[in-house]
């Protein structure tokens, strides 16, 4: 079975992104970008730079983040529960946001939490 990859979202007349993720390895696919409420929270030039996003994306999942570090943070708390309670309608699915191919993107963090292995796999 083919692996969950990151696809790019595009605004060009078109685009299709259930036929490119058909195209691409057969899986359904899922926007992940913003707006909505899998996007990233932070944002690149406010926050830093997108390898900066993240990083900062992976430290609130991993509920490493400290008071006071970045946006609203009680809408933090709500992006960590809402990803928590949610991940799984992600698993085996290719995520689609808007940054570039080979580009740091927590889309890719998101594939990563929600293709582990689960706990009854693990031995």
């Amino acid at each position: 079975m083919t692996t969950p990859v990151r696809l790019q979202l595009s605004r060009r007349k078109g685009f299709d992104l259930r036929a490119l993720s058909e195209l691409i390895n057969g899986r359904e696919a899922m926007h992940v970008g913003r707006p909505g409420r899998w996007g990233n929270p932070f944002v690149v030039g406010k926050h830093g730079d997108a390898s900066d996003c993240v990083d900062l994306y992976k430290a609130l999942l991993a509920g490493l983040l400290r008071v006071g570090a970045g946006p609203d943070i009680e809408a933090l708390g709500r992006t960590r529960r809402f990803v928590a309670e949610n991940v799984h309608e992600l698993r085996g699915k290719n995520l689609a946001c808007w940054c570039r191919p080979g580009a740091p993107c927590h889309a890719d963090v998101l594939l990563q939490v929600a293709n582990r292995p689960l706990r009854d796999e693990v031995r």
